[in-house]
């Protein structure tokens, strides 16, 4: 390295870590006791059968509240039940188009091309395009191979 202010150079001293071997303590072998010899028992009894663990959680849960002083902090509150998801139920005729190009139309939805399925409202919606036509069951089966 070239010194142009004429200072002396200080040399960047680079200090190696040490390794320090980590204690590892000694765990005593313990030698099991042999076996006792089988004895010949019928066997009239079933066998117990294995259980798992039970866990059986508490009723409380960690969340955030108001503490001691009227501060908020973590507090327990009681565990809610969870509501399993009711997905909505289509009461709605669905009925089959089929389309010779892909189209999306705002607010009605989109085709592909071939054999849509689609509710009533939309369907009454897309036969006034000149690219859509309407699909008998059959001909939805033999399009399909069934």
């Amino acid at each position: 390295m070239e010194n142009f202010n004429n200072n002396p150079a200080e040399e960047a001293v680079v200090e190696t870590p040490s390794v320090v071997e980590a204690l590892v303590a000694e765990t005593p072998v313990v030698e099991e006791a042999p076996a006792a010899p089988a004895q010949e028992e019928s066997n009239t009894e079933e066998p117990s059968a294995v259980t798992a663990p039970s866990y059986a959680g508490s009723d409380m849960v960690q969340a955030v509240g108001t503490v001691a002083n009227g501060a908020i902090g973590a507090t327990t509150v009681k565990r809610e039940p969870r509501k399993a998801a009711a997905k909505p139920v289509k009461d709605e005729k669905t009925v089959a188009i089929k389309s010779t190009k892909n189209v999306s139309w705002v607010g009605v939805g989109k085709v592909s091309k071939g054999i849509n399925i689609v509710s009533q409202k939309e369907a009454d919606q897309w036969l006034t395009r000149d690219h859509i036509t309407l699909v008998t069951p059959e001909q939805v089966k033999s399009e399909f191979g069934a």
